[in-house]
């Protein structure tokens, strides 16, 4: 398989905090300088080469092999060269074979290998392993919380938080825990905890560019949520000096010119990471920006692309609920766009994301009625991003739970009202339509 079809199964993990690479907790944090800009991913071959040699010279050294799998999995995220997460699982299970009994690190590596591959359950398999052999490893715990939440189970998530035994401010757990206060509705606590997070990292001379350019898109997809464009600017301008091949702040970048209409711009944004990640979401804003500039045998051809590489997109199954909402977004191979959401749930549970995506899969096929009920399993926890709640709303409006649609609806617009370039517009359409109906219907009256 190409190298590019590799990075394209590899962008939604990539997305993901990043799990190999916890933060200590900082102790005295405020009193801590910035550090200069890593420039760590410009040695990462070099660092690679060396781990690898010692693991050569010495078959019996579990350290050097744990450690390596750790530069391998960064390098993936640099990178998104899947052989990179099979590399690291392969030299996780050899430090595991050699000393199993507390031999957290390994676990930890092996874990995060197997998030890579959306391998959920087993992933959470190998952080228990982690967090029974060092009760006091408050990333593995946080890791565990991260992953129940990619299973859906929100409640047991924050149960885990809850159980941190270290009083000192931790990045990692701080990520993990807005990701939860985002998904429950609080935002702006989502927000503050990242914005704090990204500030102790950006302290730590040892913090990869990667994952300092991370915290920063972080930001930037908070904020985009929340319809702050300044902070997204800013944020995303961060996140791209600190690393400037980070593929999710180039989409996410996309996404937001795409919403205010500036195509020109969006289309160098969506090039720029599909070269890097070619995902069906990306491409997708890449064709959208050529037709919007009138370039109409470029945007076939992108087309044509995202059709020549889906047989090999999903070979991990990773992919399943980009390609389904890219499918359902644009009323293509909508049945097997409802055999990947479907998918997706199997693998997931009752995960919010996952909900919406059958929801919006099955109201595409105007199959309202079952798009309902994931709609509401999907709104259940109060999320407040814009498109979950115009998925939500339109919804509702076509099963004639009016109030609830124009609530959600309004919900949506409020939040970001360049959400979309397509279904914002359509949001407003919507609004109007109910407005004028219930002005018909006091007429009446």
């Amino acid at each position: 398989m190409s190298r590019t079809i590799l990075v394209a199964i590899a962008l939604a993990a990539i997305a993901a905090w990043p799990v190999a690479f916890a933060h200590r907790p900082l102790a005295g944090a405020a009193a801590v300088a910035p550090a200069p800009a890593p420039t760590d991913f410009l040695q990462r071959d070099r660092i690679v080469a060396f781990y690898e040699r010692e693991a050569a010279r010495d078959a019996g050294d579990q350290i050097v092999r744990r450690t390596l799998a750790a530069q391998y999995l960064l390098r993936f995220r640099e990178r998104g060269d899947l052989d990179d997460v099979a590399r690291a699982q392969a030299v996780s299970l050899r430090s595991l074979q050699l000393q199993r009994a507390g031999n957290d690190a390994a676990d930890m590596t092996m874990a995060s290998a197997l998030l890579a591959y959306h391998r959920f359950r087993e992933a959470l398999h190998y952080e228990r392993d982690a967090l029974a052999a060092v009760p006091s490893n408050d990333g593995a715990r946080v890791q565990i919380a991260s992953l129940q939440m990619e299973l859906g189970r929100y409640d047991v998530a924050a149960h885990v938080l809850a159980q941190s035994v270290s009083p000192l401010p931790d990045p990692g757990r701080m990520a993990v825990r807005a990701r939860y206060d985002e998904l429950t509705g609080r935002l702006l606590l989502a927000r503050n905890l990242i914005a704090e997070a990204s500030t102790i990292v950006d302290r730590q001379y040892a913090a990869p560019a990667y994952t300092r350019s991370w915290y920063h898109f972080r930001a930037a997809q908070l904020a985009f949520e929340s319809g702050d464009a300044a902070a997204v600017r800013s944020e995303l301008n961060e996140s791209l000096r600190l690393y400037p091949e980070n593929a999710a702040a180039l989409m996410l970048r996309a996404q937001w010119l795409r919403g205010q209409g500036r195509w020109q711009e969006s289309l160098v944004a969506a090039t720029q990471s599909a070269q890097l990640y070619p995902l069906p979401q990306t491409l997708g804003y890449e064709a959208d920006a050529q037709r919007a500039l009138g370039d109409a045998p470029a945007a076939a051809r992108t087309d044509a692309l995202i059709e020549a590489e889906r047989r090999l997109y999903n070979v991990h199954g990773v992919n399943d609920r980009l390609l389904a909402m890219y499918d359902a977004q644009r009323h293509l191979h909508l049945a097997q766009a409802l055999q990947m959401a479907r998918a997706d749930l199997l693998k997931r549970g009752d995960e919010i994301y996952a909900d919406d995506t059958m929801a919006w899969v099955l109201a595409s096929m105007h199959r309202w009625t079952a798009a309902r009920t994931y709609a509401l399993r999907a709104t259940r926890l109060g999320t407040q991003d814009p498109m979950l709640q115009y998925h939500a709303g339109v919804i509702a409006m076509e099963t004639g739970h009016r109030v609830e649609a124009r609530r959600r609806l309004e919900a949506a617009v409020r939040a970001n009202p360049a959400f979309d370039p397509f279904y914002a517009p359509d949001a407003r359409r919507r609004l109007d339509a109910l407005t004028r109906d219930r002005a018909s219907l006091g007429a009446a009256q």
